[in-house]
């Protein structure tokens, strides 16, 4: 029990250095230097995000645990294509919002996605954890053969989560922060910069579209 609590602490922290840093640092670190004006609000949003996505994959893992053949099944390919297609979409709207939103629009779609800068990054991150990448089906995998109850199950996926919250990608979240911070009274830098970072989400999110429908 104890060596499978340490394997998975371990491997949280070595994917949440690796795999989940390439497809979430871009995303994040652009959205905060947008919307979060200070370093307490970067960490606040980090917290959700992380909170979020273990909330995912302890929801994952409850499922595996059931019963439903998600490692193993035809659907599988179709699920994901579904998760990753959903994600693509809501991460292009974040970036499309943040460059062209105005005060003045009555479009209730991009009112409620530019309302909602810490509700956003929860969707996000339970997105990404229901979105599991081939490392984090392995990991899966080895917590469905090992865990004896479904509460061992919980445990164990929760302690893979906490381990991916310790990553690199908190202290560039919080730099980023900081430089938000440190431009915020220079309206036309800021605007600059809310369109750089805007027109990268938009391009990540219609990347992650374009993979999928071209598969």
């Amino acid at each position: 029990m104890n060596e499978n609590l340490y394997y998975l602490f371990i491997s949280g922290l070595i994917l949440g250095s690796g795999p989940c840093l390439t497809l979430c640092a871009p995303i994040l670190i652009s959205y905060a230097a947008i919307h979060r004006k200070t370093f307490k609000d970067s960490f606040f949003s980090y917290l959700v995000f992380s909170l979020c996505k273990l909330l995912g994959y302890c929801i994952l893992g409850i499922l595996c645990s059931l019963g439903v053949k998600l490692i193993t099944s035809p659907l599988d390919a179709k699920y994901l294509n579904l998760i990753y297609l959903i994600i693509g979409c809501f991460i292009a709207l974040i970036g499309i919002t943040a460059i062209f939103y105005r005060k003045s629009s009555f479009n209730p779609v991009c009112n409620w996605i530019h309302k909602g800068n810490i509700r956003n990054v929860g969707i996000l991150g339970l997105l990404i954890g229901l979105a599991p990448c081939l490392p984090l089906l392995g990991i899966l995998n080895y917590i469905v053969l090992t865990s004896d109850s479904l509460s061992s199950t919980i445990g164990f996926c929760i302690v893979f989560g906490l381990g991916t919250i310790i990553s690199p990608l908190f202290l560039m979240i919080m730099l980023s922060g900081k430089l938000s911070e440190a431009i915020s009274k220079n309206d036309k830098l800021k605007n600059i910069i809310r369109v750089i970072c805007g027109g990268v989400i938009i391009f990540l999110g219609g990347k992650i579209i374009l993979q999928i429908l071209l598969r």
